[in-house]
């Protein structure tokens, strides 16, 4: 019942992380064209942009078996920092908030790189402001600098790069981030978060409200001082 009411609500402002989630599709619409051929999912979990992808003919994709999103899409089970594939045997590659959960994330984009073929293009996301999840297993936040000498480091050259909204949009999702995690939901002996079911729904509401208005702030005066995370497309 709780599993199903969260994923109605997924793609709506009644969500907590609605504006994060948002500003996430944005950037895989606007380059899913440009991912093509056999796509590699790295960190897959239920796959929720496969269907975005129009020039992509086979979708294969990878996470471990201890991911918390469920093992019924995945494909391979495998780390990123040993993907069992052959050199240059995929077109693209797509890894979303994945690699702040990764040891050595310059290990992980190397591998990325061997076993995309030249000319393939990665179109990867990280965070930049985000609150402690998935624990232990929570190494990192990335600027867009790192992220520029880690991609060229492994071989990449970054195309394009995105900021997943400006400062207010941020805060907002922050605001509303930590309302639900601290006062709308508890977690299980697993880490997971539990909807408490007398404050969820306010909470929920407050939330909602919240990002609603960090929506038109942002729009209003946007400020590219900080951000949510950010969106890099990158070729081989």
């Amino acid at each position: 019942m709780i599993n199903k009411l969260k994923d109605t609500f997924r793609n709506t402002i009644l969500h907590p992380r609605f504006v994060a989630q948002r500003e996430l599709q944005k950037i895989v619409i606007t380059e899913a064209d440009n991912l093509w051929g056999c796509l590699l999912d790295v960190g897959c979990g239920k796959k929720p942009y496969e269907n975005l992808f129009t020039n992509v003919t086979q979708y294969v994709g990878i996470d471990l078996i201890s991911t918390i999103h469920g093992q019924s899409r995945i494909d391979v089970f495998a780390t990123s920092l040993a993907l069992p594939f052959k050199d240059q045997s995929v077109d693209s590659v797509l890894c979303t908030e994945v690699l702040e959960h990764v040891p050595d994330p310059r290990r992980a984009l190397q591998e990325i790189h061997r076993v995309t073929k030249p000319g393939g293009g990665l179109l990867l996301t990280v965070p930049l402001s985000e609150q402690l999840h998935e624990e232990p297993f929570d190494f990192y936040r990335f600027t867009k600098y790192g992220l520029y000498f880690l991609l060229e480091k492994t071989g990449w050259k970054v195309c394009r790069i995105y900021n997943r909204g400006g400062v207010w949009l941020e805060f907002g999702y922050r605001l509303s981030s930590f309302l639900y995690s601290f006062m709308g939901a508890r977690r299980d002996p697993s880490g997971n978060l539990q909807p408490r079911f007398i404050l969820a729904p306010l909470i929920v509401s407050v939330c909602a409200v919240v990002q609603g208005l960090a929506i038109v702030l942002d729009r209003i005066c946007y400020s590219s001082l900080s951000t949510i995370g950010y969106g890099i497309y990158a070729k081989k």
